[in-house]
């Protein structure tokens, strides 16, 4: 066979293939946008879950360093102060670790049909079981931390029951939390009756936990006004944009064959 025959057969099959490869090239376009759109929807969801977690957790510090701060002049409030911004705590965490693990998920997962779009049978099982393996060590952490909050809510329910029926032991904690020194029966009469509230602490261990609640409030904040601000320039997700731009690409390659497919079928130029 002949070079001008080889040509002209591998023109008829070209011609013959590209309506077939036009489709699927189309097909794989309008996949990686509804991938690229989905990713982008649950990332924004996400952020704004972010931000209503970020300001659970504001309001919890500033709870916390308020009850903190009570805790020598009023028991009672202190006490029920400090008890929610503990549960608004762990209910923000709870909030944003359970947020990361469905965007990781759904991310994992468009990544890998965006990579494999071919396949008709793709299972997300696989994808979403790894990303709860790789979240164990943060899933067993938030679990201990809402297992201690739930501890340091009862403590301080007991301690505002215990507080009403022996005002006694009020003044003994007071003097603890005041005084350099307070008496070794009354302080562990005090430490027996209140041991893990704001009620059993020493003046420098209550500026230590103000200090400590201050910076985790300052580091909420920061966090806050991040996805805030983020939101309001669309809340974009990076891989979105690569899955648009691998679209752009595969957009481009099409018109140049497009552009081939024309010129060869219209034949030879005389």
């Amino acid at each position: 066979m002949d070079l001008e025959a080889e040509e002209q057969q591998a023109r008829e099959r070209f011609l013959h293939k590209f309506p077939q490869l036009k489709a699927e090239l189309k097909e794989r376009i309008r996949k990686l946008h509804k991938l690229a759109d989905e990713v982008d929807r649950v990332h924004r969801n996400c952020t704004i879950a972010n931000i209503v977690a970020g300001s659970t957790g504001v309001v919890s510090g500033l709870l916390s360093i308020l009850g903190l701060g009570l805790a020598p002049v009023t028991a009672g409030a202190s006490l029920a102060l400090l008890a929610t911004g503990m549960g608004l705590g762990a209910a923000a965490t709870v909030t944003q670790v359970s947020t990361s693990i469905v965007e990781d998920s759904s991310e994992s997962s468009a990544k890998a049909q965006a990579s494999d779009l071919t396949s008709t049978d793709f299972d997300k099982g696989p994808v979403v079981a790894k990303v709860l393996r790789d979240r164990v060590p943060q899933i067993y952490s938030l679990t201990d931390k809402c297992f201690r909050a739930l501890q340091h809510i009862a403590r301080n329910v007991r301690a505002i029951k215990l507080a009403k029926v022996k005002p006694r032991l009020v003044v003994n904690a007071r003097r603890l939390m005041t005084a350099p020194r307070v008496s070794g029966r009354g302080g562990r009469q005090v430490q027996k009756a209140f041991g893990g509230t704001a009620l059993a602490m020493t003046r420098g261990a209550r500026i230590m936990g103000v200090a400590t609640a201050g910076l985790s409030l300052a580091m909420d904040v920061v966090n806050l006004v991040k996805d805030s601000g983020h939101l309001q320039e669309g809340a974009k997700a990076e891989s979105a944009e690569d899955m648009r731009r691998q679209a752009r690409e595969l957009e481009s390659k099409l018109e140049k064959l497009t552009k081939i497919y024309e010129r060869l079928k219209k034949g030879p130029t005389p």
